[in-house]
């Protein structure tokens, strides 16, 4: 865990996909859905207390990202820049696409996982 949370990949609004910033679609400062839930999921079989934060606090993370970004644009994207709450990604060989099933899937996975306590705030 130490090492995953020192290796760059983590910022404010979920895991970067690489370190190496392209310009390309699987690369920084692009997050991806399924990264994010492979992860979290890596995290909690673990079975450790400290993992399972660790694994709430990136599904927060990337919870909030995915709905300040869907508040914004009213649609749900692919992918998001992890550097900046709300923002969608970009780079790739076509235009960002909307409305993407794994986003969503993902949030209402981490939603039944955690849940969302009245008193968390939902903003950035």
């Amino acid at each position: 865990m130490r090492s995953f949370q020192s290796s760059g990949l983590v910022h404010a609004a979920g895991i970067a996909t690489s370190l190496i910033n392209s310009g390309q679609q699987w690369d920084f400062p692009n997050g991806w859905a399924p990264l994010q839930h492979m992860i979290v999921e890596g995290l909690l079989r673990s079975g450790l207390k400290e993992a399972r934060s660790l694994a709430e606090d990136i599904a927060v993370r990337w919870i909030k990202t995915n709905y300040i970004g869907y508040k914004k644009t009213g649609a749900m994207h692919e992918k998001y820049d992890v550097r900046k709450c709300g923002a969608f990604g970009g780079g790739g060989e076509y235009i960002p696409q909307t409305g993407f099933g794994w986003s969503n899937g993902v949030v209402l996975t981490f939603l039944e996982e955690f849940g969302w306590p009245e008193d968390r705030s939902i903003g950035c």
